[in-house]
């Protein structure tokens, strides 16, 4: 059955259902001095009503090119006129009075949810008025590499869009908050506990939300990794430490337990770790060489100038550094230097260490 025909067969339809209504409540001796006015009346009424729905229907059609992925923002108060001209500026349907027309008369005013949608232009109005009544977030994925700061997190995070700086930042330095979640740790600020992974994170999560996530992870790992330590005298909080500057120290995951292992070698000797991330961290920068000057930095993270570990992690280990630092290989190296392709070049004494570096040198 084609659309004009259904449209004729409703009016029918419309007509003789109102010409029955209006014989149950128009008195009989009424309705035969006005019959012949009556009559026309609600075939006017019909045409006039079936107007409104053709044009409600037409409004309501969307004017976008379909296909294209639209983000659209619902703040919470808004009216039913304001959703309207969301979705009419979008695209999404022609004409934002047909909307409102549409949901006072379904009764659905209280029924459109506030958020961050993820639609498709095109789509029919049955689905877009079905997701605006569901209210699901849209999700964001996220994935933080290995040995990032918090620093450097929080400008990531930022960047999408997905948190206010200034609020994360003071929350990253928030020992009661932090404490909520990490209170074994006894941490001075989320260094070392924003765990690297990929994340989906809700598009109107708070700032506490997401850190959250990222210390229950964290944590996650840690429980699965610390079973795995073989002893030691380090405090949980050293561990993360160790472990960050394993992090920034190693690029190939086998050497890492042997870097680990250096590292605790000379702090049960009293030796200085002498480790250029640490340096780099005291510094504020990455760089590709450290002058002299920059061993020379005062900060309490600067090992070439401070014995034992620094204050509080260098960056935010990953799954294999932690376990690295828990459980190190079993060496006696006490030093290594860095080849040109990330591997390293492990000595037991100083003057073999000495030696290396020559080699090194002698291939540049």
């Amino acid at each position: 059955m084609s659309c004009a025909s259904k449209f004729r067969r409703f009016l029918t339809l419309f007509h003789s259902n109102l010409q029955k209504m209006v014989q149950r409540i128009v008195p009989d001796q009424l309705r035969r001095r006005w019959g012949r006015l009556l009559q026309p009346l609600c075939l006017l009424l019909a045409v006039f009503f079936c107007g409104q729905l053709a044009w409600v229907y037409y409004g309501l059609r969307p004017s976008a090119v379909p296909g294209k992925t639209i983000r659209l923002d619902v703040p919470r108060g808004s009216s039913v006129k304001e959703v309207g001209r969301l979705l009419e500026k979008e695209g999404l349907i022609k004409n934002s009075n047909s909307f409102v027309w549409y949901v006072y008369f379904t009764g659905k005013v209280k029924a459109i949810k506030a958020g961050r949608y993820q639609l498709t232009a095109g789509m029919p109005f049955s689905r877009l008025f079905s997701e605006l009544q569901q209210g699901r977030p849209v999700y964001h994925r996220v994935t933080i590499p290995e040995g990032l700061t918090q620093k450097e997190i929080t400008a990531l995070l930022a960047k999408k869009g997905l948190i206010d700086a200034e609020r994360f930042e003071a929350l990253l330095s928030d020992r009661d908050f932090l404490h909520t979640y990490l209170g074994d740790f006894k941490p001075r600020s989320a260094e070392g506990f924003l765990f690297p992974d990929t994340y989906d994170f809700a598009d109107q999560a708070s700032e506490e939300e997401i850190l959250g996530v990222f210390f229950r992870r964290f944590l996650q790992v840690w429980n699965e990794v610390a079973p795995t330590r073989t002893g030691g005298t380090l405090t949980p909080l050293q561990y993360v430490t160790l472990a960050s500057i394993i992090e920034r120290e190693a690029k190939k995951e086998e050497e890492r337990p042997i870097i680990a292992a250096v590292f605790l070698n000379r702090l049960r000797l009293g030796y200085p770790l002498q480790s250029c991330a640490t340096v780099m961290y005291a510094l504020g920068e990455r760089k590709t060489r450290l002058l002299y000057k920059d061993l020379q930095v005062q900060s309490p993270y600067n090992t070439y100038i401070n014995r034992g570990l620094p204050p509080g992690p260098i960056a935010n280990p990953g799954r294999a550094s932690l376990a690295a630092a828990l459980r190190p290989a079993d060496s006696d190296f006490l030093y290594f230097v860095a080849r040109p392709d990330g591997t390293h070049s492990f000595s037991r004494t100083y003057r073999e260490h000495l030696r290396a570096q020559r080699e090194l040198r002698a291939k540049r």
